[in-house]
């Protein structure tokens, strides 16, 4: 067995291993291409068809995909609007 003074010499070791404690920094945003913008047409395109081929009474169904789709397209080209020159 060991004793309380081993243990915690123990304990103080491996949090000494890790190395200090830090701040958590926030990941940097995504630089979007004009290909994440021509994927992002194509997810909102076929969302939109997913909708309309849809046979269920269910009004509702498929709209979360497309609302989100639509979103994330609206961010990729706010974000290249910003970042792209225009002529």
């Amino acid at each position: 067995m060991r004793t309380a003074k081993q243990l915690k010499a123990a304990i103080v070791d491996r949090r000494a291993s890790k190395g200090p404690r830090r701040k958590r920094t926030r990941p940097e945003p995504r630089q979007y291409t004009v290909a994440d913008l021509a994927r992002a047409r194509d997810r909102v395109e076929a969302a939109e068809r997913r909708i309309d081929n849809d046979r269920t009474n269910n009004p509702n169904r498929g709209r979360a995909g497309l609302e989100r789709a639509q979103l994330e397209l609206h961010v990729i080209e706010s974000q290249l609007r910003l970042r792209l020159p225009t002529r």
